[in-house]
């Protein structure tokens, strides 16, 4: 598979139908991604979201449209996506500094947010980026119970909804029965049946302990079992505040570079917590599991 290319595609698609409603799911089905790895995918090659990226696209597009026509505010506004003329204010100031009007008066336009091309951002991203090297390993299978809930990849609000989770998990861990010490896995999946997940959410995420078997499960937590499979292994280091930054390269640089040797497989991917990670400093190392297959 060709990751740059399919993402390229993707992002062809999003253009040729820049202001009708995208749905992601509708833009992976295009490619042949299920929603899930494509949100990784797009997010690790590009740095953003596909939605932040079809929102700042939008903006530009208006931004040009606001000095190259006399077309209303509320107009572009309501073309752009926004519900609202002061929601689209506030989204064009945040990205241009400048109110509508502000930018109109302008006797020439700021840089706009160009169509990205993908060849360009995954060089840039090998160039500037982090370089992680991972351990092949096989392992599992592994039974989870845990707190779980559903979130969207990219969000900036996901990364801290994800920290409260495990803050209300750790109050409540020792509810679990036959627990395997020393470790807690936080795992990554598609879908769960028993978490909701509404139109905006792409993922389910579950902070959870190990067990030996399933048997009385605390009310409110949910089960998870992981079958063995190979595994290529990330360890983040430092802060947990720049986990976006390892699992950008893990998905969009490390997969896309080594597509010839390694796959993703349909599986849920895992973070490995240990005595290695200080949850009361949010810092130190652990393990990222990610599933792959050999072609």
């Amino acid at each position: 598979m060709n990751y740059s290319a399919s993402i390229q595609a993707a992002i062809d698609f999003i253009e040729s139908r820049l202001f009708e409603d995208i749905a992601p799911s509708a833009v992976a089905a295009q490619i042949g991604f299920s929603e899930y790895h494509f949100h990784r995918i797009f997010r690790g090659m590009l740095r953003e979201s596909v939605a932040d990226y079809i929102r700042k696209r939008r903006i530009s597009e208006a931004a040009k449209l606001l000095q190259e026509s006399d077309k209303p505010i509320l107009e572009l506004a309501l073309a752009s996506g926004f519900e609202t003329h002061e929601s689209f204010t506030r989204a064009f100031k945040k990205m241009y500094g400048l109110t509508p009007s502000q930018y109109r008066q302008q006797k020439h336009g700021l840089s706009t947010y160009h169509k990205k091309r993908t060849s360009r951002t995954m060089l840039e991203h090998i160039q500037t980026g982090i370089t992680l090297e991972p351990r092949i390993e096989t392992r599992g299978p592994e039974l989870v119970v845990g707190l779980g809930a559903a979130y969207s990849e990219g969000a900036e609000s996901s990364f801290l909804e994800i920290q409260q989770l495990w803050k209300s998990f750790l109050t409540r861990q020792a509810e679990i029965a036959r627990v395997k010490p020393g470790y807690a896995l936080g795992v990554c999946l598609s879908e769960h049946v028993d978490i909701p997940k509404r139109q905006d959410r792409s993922f389910a995420y579950i902070a959870g302990l190990p067990v030996s078997e399933f048997s009385d499960i605390p009310p409110g937590m949910v089960t998870c079992a992981i079958q063995k499979s190979k595994y290529a292994v990330f360890t983040h280091k430092g802060s947990l505040s720049a986990l976006p930054h390892t699992v950008n390269y893990i998905w969009g640089t490390w997969i896309p570079k080594n597509v010839s040797n390694y796959s993703h497989a349909n599986a849920p991917d895992f973070e490995l917590y240990d005595s290695r990670f200080d949850p009361e400093t949010d810092s130190g190392e652990f393990d990222i599991y990610v599933p792959i297959l050999q072609p």
